[in-house]
């Protein structure tokens, strides 16, 4: 690479990246919208799309990598951002695109309920006032419906991150040449499904360059107007979400901590009282919630007494025992789910380990920002661990996820250090072509693990029409004095989604919902004899497709086959009372029998 960034290189780049558009816009006109439930979004269009949408992504990302660094206009740089926003706008769009009535079938649907709950309950108990006010003022100001508007919180949240870190790398790094590499890893949508999925904790992630961003800008600057919007963004993104809180405190510490080592003392950086303050939001804003409150008593004395439950480590390893999985699909799995997190604190890891032995060894310290970034890399991979090997109530993607933001910078500077490590333009040759293949690799995993799908062993997240439809004419009609079993769906869900979350319906049970397996016909003739009052059954397409879907070489071991359907529709003790094509609703007769012996 050198300062003048071949002119003709990026036109090519560039007509390649206009092709790649073309096909996407093409292939996006002539597909038609979903007639109803997509196991996968991903098996909606064609590979070609999928090529284009990683290829527009990935142009963009060359073309800021030739012209970053060049002494040019910046037309290159431009250009390269508009493919790789493009591309990426393309993905958090497509569940519109595909005509989803909303995108998550859990927490989205409880949050459109919580929003719905404001005009009448206000904030008292609500743990995540800002994304509720957010979509209530929202869907006041336009007369869009909340679910319509839901979704789109997380384009407009993506859309700052990537606009963050692009300043935060002008921050983080002073050389150009780092920024040049650096750019294409951070300008890209690392944390996966909390650009496509609108909840507290995903767009609070968002927010984080931002924040940071604020930081290390007022730190050199030291101007009033931006402590301001420093104090501001703190409180926003601690009011947002008590993890994103933790962590977000956690960072700004650790900050404060490496500002206090003495190599660091003679730059010219102002005071911060950050970390301080953001605690103090902290406390003063969730240790007033009985919620927060039950939550830490539950995380400490399951941290401190392991038989309490069970990690999510021993839980997964609990389930391939159990049912036998085979290597090639645990790795499947692995790969699609964290592979790109694998490579970006790989790379991150690896840079901080040589720049603290190019510090140890000529006694100049690296810069202040880049090495707080670096400790917080290696912190939160601790963190994952912490949470990976203990039960947290939430998953080790969390911190895994924050982490990555951090990665994600130092991932690309690490590229910048292996090629400059030798003044040789074959070695520099190929350290970018491997620097772009890579790259290549954690776009188009990155772009696949974006939805759920089976090669994750997962379904969509698609809520449908049809199922709204359902389950609202469900709620005006039913018997309230029976229970409600199901399979594909969740009965409180949608209950928060039609009805709010305050005074939840009658007989609406959260868990033990499911029918028995294969509708207990390996014990009894019919489905009523497993149940000694009358009851529900509602059983959506999700729920016909499941099994087959997501495990279709563990046949063994489905709780349901197509036997098992088929014969639940000639079952005398069982009637169909609504059906409108994807979402049938029956009713049990109940008749309770001692199982044979």
């Amino acid at each position: 690479m050198t300062d003048e960034t071949p002119t003709r290189g990026m036109h090519a780049l560039a007509l390649i990246g206009v092709g790649f558009l073309i096909s996407i816009a093409a292939t996006v006109y002539v597909t038609p919208p979903a007639s109803g439930y997509e196991v996968e979004i991903y098996a909606s269009y064609p590979i070609q799309f999928w090529i284009s949408v990683v290829g527009a992504i990935f142009v963009g990302q060359l073309l800021v990598l030739q012209s970053v660094g060049s002494r040019g206009d910046g037309g290159g740089r431009v250009f390269g951002i508009a493919f790789s926003l493009v591309g990426i706008l393309t993905l958090l769009l497509l569940p519109y695109i595909r005509g989803y009535p909303v995108y998550g079938r859990a927490d989205v649907l409880t949050h459109i309920g919580l929003v719905s709950d404001l005009g009448v309950y206000g904030i008292e108990g609500n743990i995540y006032p800002p994304m509720h006010i957010l979509v209530a003022s929202l869907a006041g100001a336009t007369g869009v419906e909340p679910i319509a508007l839901i979704n789109l919180l997380s384009v407009v949240f993506t859309l700052l991150l990537v606009g963050s870190m692009y300043f935060l790398v002008t921050q983080l790094f002073s050389n150009r040449r780092v920024v040049t590499f650096a750019l294409p890893f951070a300008l890209f949508p690392v944390a996966g499904a909390a650009h496509v999925t609108s909840v507290p904790y995903g767009l609070s992630l968002l927010m984080v360059p931002f924040v940071v961003y604020l930081l290390f800008k007022e730190q050199r600057a030291q101007v009033m107007s931006l402590r301001v919007m420093l104090l501001f963004a703190i409180v926003g993104v601690v009011l947002f979400h008590p993890l994103t809180a933790m962590f977000v405190s956690i960072a700004l510490v650790v900050y404060a901590a490496v500002k206090r080592i003495p190599a660091f003392e003679t730059d010219h950086l102002g005071p911060t009282h950050a970390a301080s303050f953001s605690l103090l939001v902290f406390g003063g804003w969730y240790l007033d919630n009985a919620g927060i409150i039950i939550r830490f008593r539950t995380v400490t004395t399951d941290f401190l007494n392991p038989d309490s439950g069970g990690s999510e480590l021993a839980s997964t390893a609990e389930t391939v025992n159990r049912t036998g999985a085979e290597l090639s699909d645990i790795l499947r799995i692995a790969v699609f789910q964290y592979g790109s997190e694998v490579i970006l604190f790989g790379l991150a890891t690896i840079f901080v380990a040589i720049v603290i032995t190019l510090w140890i060894r000529s006694g100049e310290a690296p810069g202040v920002f880049a090495f707080a970034f670096g400790c917080t890399v290696v912190l939160f991979a601790g963190i994952g661990v912490l949470f990976l090997t203990n039960d947290f109530i939430v998953g080790f993607g969390r911190p895994l996820g924050f982490g990555e933001l951090f990665a994600a910078p130092l991932a690309g500077a690490f590229w910048y250090v292996a090629w400059q490590s030798k003044d040789a333009p074959a070695w520099r040759t190929a350290t970018t072509v491997a620097f772009s293949v890579v790259l290549l690799i954690v776009v188009s995993l990155t772009v696949v693990g974006m939805f759920t799908s089976p090669l994750t062993a997962e379904t969509n997240q698609q809520t449908t029409q049809m199922e709204l439809d359902g389950m609202e004419w469900f709620f005006e009609h039913r018997n309230d004095d029976f229970l409600i079993e199901e399979f594909g769906i969740r009965q409180y869900r949608f209950d928060h989604a039609l009805h709010g979350v305050e005074g939840e319906s009658q007989m609406i049970r959260r868990s033990d919902t499911r029918p028995p397996d294969h509708f207990n016909y390996t014990t009894y003739d019919t489905l009523g004899e497993s149940y000694a009052d009358d009851r529900y059954l509602l059983l959506t397409r999700l729920g016909r497709v499941t099994y087959p879907a997501k495990f279709p070489d563990y046949r063994d071991q489905w709780r349901f086959t197509g036997d098992d359907f088929e014969r639940l529709e000639y079952d005398r003790s069982v009637a169909r009372v609504y059906d409108n094509g994807e979402f049938d609703i029956y009713r049990i007769n109940g008749s309770e029998t001692p199982p044979p012996e």
